[in-house]
């Protein structure tokens, strides 16, 4: 018996130090866990360059619209939105009234509605503050980043979406500051309209995937063309509510006839 229990211990702590023991930081297929942060950075390269010719030119035209400088960098911080910013100075600068800009940048950033719903249930179990600060943050990039990444949940989407929103900002607010820094020494571009208007189409093209985007991109520019005809202030609020409102009626018309 003695012999027995000898060769069965000796056998079973053999088995115990041939076991592979548990690394930290290792997860299923021996992969290791990646931090968020580094997610996060790994993400904003992706999208980088985009956000620093958009930066560059906001900045170029703020500096030739004759916005104050300092105004114009706190703004990229402040309206977290390329789009928007750009929509407003742009008003500012043809002599529409404070409200009425800032409505127009308002409006022109309601796709973010869409974007919060889309991404509700992630920010809902999260601690209050979070709730109230982390939708500041949200923009096409953050969203499109976050959207790619939906293993990520709780603590760890948290931390991985305050990552994201601050090297995003830090990277659009620089290149914000050089286009304005850069503006002096360029030479006069009369053409920075046109330049404007190509990133928004840049930018819009691609989106042009589905039929709602569609209907808001057609009847959102029928509508600002009309009403800029009589009334040129309102040109940008009237075709952004107009395409933000054929689109959601296209999207509920398609889900009931699918039902």
């Amino acid at each position: 018996m003695d012999v027995m229990t000898t060769s069965l211990t000796t056998s079973s702590s053999s088995k115990q130090e041939l076991r592979p023991r548990p690394v930290r930081g290792v997860r299923r297929a021996g992969v290791r866990a990646t931090a968020p942060w580094r997610m996060a950075a790994v993400d904003v390269t992706t999208v980088a360059s985009g956000m620093i010719a958009f930066g560059l030119v906001l900045g170029i035209t703020i500096h030739t619209l004759g916005r104050d400088a300092p105004a114009g960098i706190i703004g990229a911080a402040g309206v977290y939105g390329g789009s928007a910013q750009l929509t407003t100075v742009t008003l500012l600068s043809q002599g529409s009234a404070l409200l009425l800009a800032v409505l127009s940048g308002a409006v022109v950033n309601l796709r973010l509605l869409l974007y919060s719903a889309a991404l509700g249930e992630r920010f809902a179990g999260q601690p209050r503050l979070f709730r109230w600060l982390g939708p500041h943050l949200m923009i096409d990039q953050t969203f499109l980043m976050a959207q790619s990444r939906p293993e990520l949940t709780g603590r760890t989407f948290r931390h991985y979406w305050l990552w994201l929103g601050a090297l995003v900002l830090v990277v659009w607010c620089s290149s914000v500051a050089a286009g304005e820094l850069l503006a002096p020494i360029l030479p006069p571009m009369p053409h920075l309209p046109l330049v404007c208007t190509a990133m928004f189409l840049g930018l819009l093209i691609p989106r042009l995937a589905t039929r709602p985007a569609v209907t808001a991109a057609v009847t959102g520019f029928g509508a600002a063309a009309l009403v800029s005809s009589l009334v040129p202030q309102l040109g940008i609020v009237a075709g952004a509510l107009c395409g933000v409102a054929a689109a959601m009626a296209r999207r509920q018309s398609t889900s009931t006839t699918s039902k």
